[in-house]
């Protein structure tokens, strides 16, 4: 664990951390803070609603906010860390190639939804929900951000954000060509607790979770924690975990799992594909076209031996006979005369199949016409990370200024996709859309 957090989290337990901790009782922070700024009530629908808005103004910050902090500048804007400054807007718009791809640096740009302004204006109250355009990568990504700062956050009911289970990749693997250093991501954790005391959180639980972000992802070579590495602090200058690092670790990380034994995939991926399917197999569809197809090829050979065989006959039956009268036709050249036995001509249908194959544990099932033996298989092109194509845009975000807790019940359920920060889950594709959650206040 990360030196400097230890010793806060040791202190808290045992001051103001443990009075904070007997007022909230059994409740994690999530929740507790749920109930407390949505009329007593917390259940899945509020905790997302809370962690919508904590999302929000850690991006957009609070320097247009009339209630807003003006320090608090925001994870999209010019911000200074302990007397430095940072930018971090290059690893989102696009201009630097940082986005793993099948172990390969892509560029992806994750402004595409019109940046702070949808989160000023949700923030504000000038619009009830965060208008993201359709399928823009800005609305994948803030989409799955809730989910994972509901799990950091320890809401009881940030499974239920999502319909459908899944697996996230390794942190480490996300973050592999970001070259992050510690005051990087000091400021982007640092913004993520200026949010959450915007929402009330008290000094004491906003330091506690400060912390524990820091121990587990803003530190070189954490062992690995439940089969993920969750290191992203990967600059020379991130301080080593202590007080026993596993750097040998980060030296090839897999999208899931440790060393040589990635985890298995989780059931919950659309497509029916398994975890330990390869992309070179072929279903059972395909096999059975294969089959079929090696049976007309038979059946055609077999075919055109008979009727050569018949043609050799009656060529061979011709040349015994004595001449025809003047008054008998002749059999037009080239062509066997009719027999009852045989017909004039053959004819052979193709039998067209439709093959399955599963192109990589996370990808539905593609459907291709069986022409050959063997069945064309498209290279699968691994999802961005940050963001992929394909899903559709989260549905509009519940404005905190105008929550009515009367509709609190209501179950919101935003889709996901596969993109990552902090924690990287891979979504299964084809969620359905489900309705917004409603107005609240912020």
């Amino acid at each position: 664990m990360f030196r400097g957090g230890v010793l806060p989290l040791l202190l808290l337990s045992l001051g103001g951390g443990g009075r904070v901790a007997a007022q909230r009782g059994a409740q994690s922070i999530c929740d507790y803070y749920a109930a407390k700024k949505y009329n007593g009530v917390s259940n899945s629908t509020t905790q997302l609603q809370l962690m919508q808005g904590i999302v929000a103004y850690a991006y957009a910050g609070g320097s247009t906010l009339r209630d807003g902090n003006k320090s608090d500048t925001g994870i999209f804007n010019y911000g200074k860390f302990r007397g430095q400054d940072v930018y971090l807007r290059p690893w989102f718009d696009g201009s630097r190639a940082v986005a793993n791809s099948r172990d390969e640096a892509r560029t992806q740009d994750f402004l595409d939804g019109g940046g702070t302004e949808p989160l000023v204006a949700f923030l504000n109250g000038s619009a009830r929900t965060t208008e993201f355009p359709k399928n823009s990568n800005q609305a994948k990504l803030f989409n799955h951000w809730y989910y994972v700062f509901g799990n950091i956050y320890s809401c009881s009911g940030y499974k239920q954000f999502l319909e459908t289970a899944y697996e996230p990749f390794n942190p480490a693997y996300v973050h592999k060509f970001m070259d992050l250093n510690h005051t990087h991501i000091g400021y982007f954790i640092d913004q993520l607790i200026a949010a959450s005391k915007f929402y009330g959180f008290s000094d004491d639980d906003a330091k506690s979770l400060q912390d524990i972000m820091n121990a587990k992802y803003n530190v070189r070579c954490l062992p690995a924690q439940n089969g993920q590495l969750t290191s992203i602090c990967l600059a020379k200058d991130c301080p080593v975990a202590v007080p026993s690092p596993d750097c040998d670790a980060y030296v090839h990380v897999n999208e899931r799992g440790v060393g040589g034994s990635p985890s298995p995939t989780s059931s919950g991926s659309s497509g029916g594909a398994s975890g330990g399917s390869s992309s070179s197999g072929l279903s059972a569809g395909a096999i059975a076209g294969i089959a079929i197809g090696g049976a007309v090829v038979a059946l055609l050979a077999v075919g055109m031996w008979l009727f050569f065989r018949r043609q050799k006959k009656q060529k061979a039956e011709k040349a015994s006979e004595p001449s025809s009268s003047q008054n008998n036709a002749a059999p037009s050249p080239g062509y066997p005369s009719p027999s009852p036995g045989y017909p004039s001509q053959y004819h052979y249908g193709s039998n067209t199949n439709e093959s399955y194959y599963s192109r990589a544990p996370t990808d539905s099932y593609i459907g291709s016409t069986l022409s050959s033996p063997s069945p064309h298989v498209t290279e699968f092109k691994q999802p961005e990370e940050l963001g992929t194509d394909g899903h559709e845009r989260p549905h509009g975000m519940a404005s905190p200024s105008q929550y009515r807790p009367d509709l609190a019940q209501q179950q919101y359920r935003p889709d996901m996709a596969q993109i990552a920060e902090m924690e990287s889950p891979e979504p299964p594709a084809g969620w359905p859309k489900h309705n917004n959650p409603s107005a609240s206040t912020r």
